[in-house]
């Protein structure tokens, strides 16, 4: 059973997203080319969903290891980079053409964040059950591809540069070093390209075939998303707050998978170990 959970966002400050192009000094939205009916090619800023699996996946195996009181920092970097980035493949002469499928099982089984957002652990392959989309304004450009509980959304009537604008920061260089008593400190000026409170984004999750703990575990991400509810850079700045709405999530009970840490707290840490000793 696949299950699929569409929402929106909408943004409270402004939210930069970069992409991986500049126009002089100044970081440009992260943007796609899409064919629109009546419109033909046109260039839409939107937000990666990569964005978003990798700040969900960080907030939930820090909880999760907090959770079974391992501290991030005694693991080993080979562990750490599988669980906080998902790792790399790797073989050696003797696991060339050899999948442990009883450790898979196990990780599987026992690490529900891992099952989610899925990993490699040596030359073991764990594939993620987790889909995340990415985020499109709510706009003109966007209308045809939206659901139908969005339609009726003013904004579905607004170009999407609408929704963009340029912000910008300042840095002083305080340091007194290298400088003239008399000599004033230098304010640097940052710009940046931002979409703008109010900015509506459509958006959805989809698990593939999850059992009950990781749907739990899912449900759980989310609580630890509202209570930090940030996407984009600058972040620490005040950029990118946004509100979320997704339907049936409300449905989700975020405390089993609670319980299934604690009831499994030693195992999982046992399992911890050994793949830390084999990595």
């Amino acid at each position: 059973m696949v299950k699929k959970f569409e929402g929106f966002w909408l943004l409270k400050t402004p939210l930069h997203h970069g992409g991986n192009e500049k126009t002089g000094s100044t970081p440009i939205l992260r943007t796609i080319y899409m064919y629109v009916d009546g419109e033909g090619m046109v260039q839409i800023p939107y937000v990666s969903g990569n964005a978003v699996r990798g700040r969900l996946r960080r907030m939930v195996m820090r909880d999760f290891l907090d959770r079974v009181g391992v501290d991030p920092q005694s693991l080993n970097l080979k562990l750490y980079h599988s669980l906080f980035t998902g790792g790399v493949l790797e073989s050696s002469a003797e696991t060339v053409g050899v999948i442990d499928l009883g450790l898979r099982r196990r990780i599987q089984k026992l690490l529900p964040p891992v099952a989610l957002f899925g990993g490699a652990f040596g030359n073991q392959m764990i594939h993620s059950k987790l889909k995340v989309g990415h985020a499109f304004p709510v706009c003109k450009e966007y209308s045809q591809f939206l659901p139908n509980f969005l339609k009726k959304d003013k904004r579905v009537q607004m170009p999407v540069r609408t929704f963009t604008d340029e912000a910008f920061q300042t840095r002083r260089d305080d340091l007194r070093a290298g400088r003239e008593e008399d000599e004033q400190a230098v304010q640097m000026k940052i710009d940046f390209e931002c979409f703008v409170p109010g900015t509506k984004f459509y958006h959805w999750f989809a698990l593939e075939y999850p059992n009950d703990v990781e749907l739990s575990c899912f449900a759980h991400a989310m609580e630890l998303f509202k209570k930090s509810p940030y996407v984009g850079g600058k972040s620490g700045t005040g950029h990118g707050e946004i509100e979320f709405y997704y339907e049936g999530l409300e449905e989700l009970d975020p405390s089993a998978y609670v319980q299934f840490l604690e009831d499994k707290k030693d195992e999982i840490v046992q399992l911890l170990k050994e793949i830390e000793k084999a990595l």
